[in-house]
């Protein structure tokens, strides 16, 4: 692929397509993962939720709406945890396709942005999982033993309609949508992102704030997979007709 503009525009300047990015506390690096968005023309919007940040996100965000007037601002005043921000940002945009990123991704470029974009604007999946590949090995190991739980993806708007609200809380979204992709055989593809990478909470939090953070986020993964039917999924469980 070129990641010129014209490639960018083969489809008018602007297709259906908005980017939603959750962001709690990533003052010095979400303005990076702007920058690079803000390259890439064939995103009609960039929607920025801060879910209740405590440091500079909010101020690095508006600083970089300055020059892109497709960025925008929605505030959380309390953390609220990465499903509702998401579903908030749907919300602000009436955008067929959506493209969902963390906000703390490092090796990020344009071209990662246009290969998970495009397998959905071109019709060739309903969803596009990004995972991680010659990054940093942490980021990788993650991703290759989990790759439900990538936070980068591509899908169609409409198809949020079939994620369960409650099984998408806290930390559970990834895993609601990636339940909600198998109930429902979703065209799924995974994509691969060369050398993009992001830092474990332990690295970011402090070690054993960090290993406290994940095992809160484990056991709502692991409450989402029940909510979401997991248990229905492997047999243990009737499904209710």
């Amino acid at each position: 692929m070129n990641n010129d503009n014209s490639s960018n525009s083969a489809s008018g300047a602007h297709p259906d397509i908005s980017a939603i990015i959750p962001v709690y506390n990533e003052a010095g690096k979400i303005g990076r993962v702007l920058d690079v968005l803000r390259q890439v023309d064939r995103l009609r919007e960039i929607i920025v939720v801060d879910d209740g940040s405590t440091d500079l996100s909010a101020e690095e965000i508006q600083f970089a709406a300055q020059s892109d007037p497709r960025i925008q601002l929605v505030v959380n005043p309390v953390n609220q945890g990465k499903g509702q921000a998401i579903f908030l940002g749907w919300q602000a945009t009436e955008s067929r396709c959506l493209l969902l990123l963390d906000g703390d991704l490092f090796g990020l470029n344009p071209q990662h942005i246009l290969d998970l974009i495009n397998p959905v604007l071109e019709d060739h999946a309903d969803m596009a999982v990004g995972q991680f590949k010659k990054g940093r090995w942490a980021s990788d190991i993650a991703h290759w033993f989990t790759p439900w739980m990538s936070g980068q993806r591509s899908l169609r708007a409409d198809l949020l309609r079939q994620v369960s609200l409650k099984a998408a809380a806290g930390y559970g979204f990834e895993t609601a949508l990636t339940m909600a992709a198998r109930q429902n055989e979703w065209r799924c593809v995974r994509v691969f992102l060369t050398g993009v990478w992001h830092l474990p909470g332990e690295s970011r939090r402090g070690f054993w704030k960090g290993l406290k953070n994940r095992a809160r986020m484990y056991r709502q993964i692991s409450s989402a997979w029940y909510q979401a039917g997991g248990l229905q999924r492997v047999g243990l469980r009737p499904r209710v007709r």
